[in-house]
């Protein structure tokens, strides 16, 4: 599906690879998935009108990209050197990468609501939805947090929770979306061990509350199953 690619998404591989034979896309397979190492590009790229002379293969959201192009910063064809370092997009100079490759999140849910009745103003309805979720969700863990700091610091701890919380949106906004899901996923588990003690604790309550429950229940409906 034509795109284009974002740096996090990109990695550009010191080989050709084609998921079409079985041996690549086994290797290919085995590396996005974190089970072998494959070699990867590092040095600069020579492009020329657009087309990148490097025989290399790029990978964009998990999948070998196709009629790969690099346009500068006014959308136009590039030429010129590109330097990678790691397999990654190191350069500063306001060029992207636009080609054939798979799509997730926002930006294949925004393509798929432009090929709805709506067509292009389908993907509105997707920029503003993310727009409420994320301002809601903000709000909310905003206000969970203060109550918690509250709980456990006292009120003068709110304002400095607010400042580190409005800090860690600012670094959110441009850092790598890889690292902020990865933190994102340490912190529900910090939060959800305390929640797993305490019910492991309270399993007998629990339990007496619920037999309570159906008995009442039961006295309530005798006729229901």
């Amino acid at each position: 599906m034509p795109n284009q690619f974002q740096s996090t998404d990109m990695v550009v591989m010191a080989d050709q690879y084609n998921d079409t034979n079985d041996t690549d896309r086994e290797k290919l397979y085995h590396f996005l998935n974190g089970n072998s190492d494959l070699p990867v590009f590092s040095g600069d790229l020579t492009v020329e009108n657009g087309e990148i002379e490097n025989e290399l293969s790029i990978i964009n959201a998990r999948s070998v990209a196709e009629n790969v192009k690099v346009y500068d910063s006014e959308n136009k064809l590039y030429s010129g050197k590109i330097e990678i370092t790691n397999g990654k997009y190191t350069s500063e100079n306001g060029v992207t990468f636009q080609g054939n490759s798979l799509m997730h999140s926002a930006p294949l849910t925004a393509e798929a609501f432009t090929r709805s009745l709506l067509g292009d103003w389908g993907k509105w309805i997707v920029s503003i939805g993310l727009l409420l979720f994320a301002f809601s969700t903000a709000i909310a863990w905003a206000y969970y947090g203060g109550r918690s700091v509250t709980y456990l610091f006292g009120v003068k701890g709110v304002l400095p929770y607010r400042i580190i919380y409005c800090i860690g949106f600012f670094i959110a906004s441009f850092a790598d979306t890889t690292i902020i899901w990865t933190i994102s996923g340490i912190t529900i588990v910090l939060m959800a061990l305390p929640n797993l003690i305490g019910i492991l604790m309270l399993h007998k309550d629990m339990k007496s509350t619920l037999n309570a429950y159906w008995d009442k229940f039961k006295k309530e409906y005798p006729s229901e199953v």
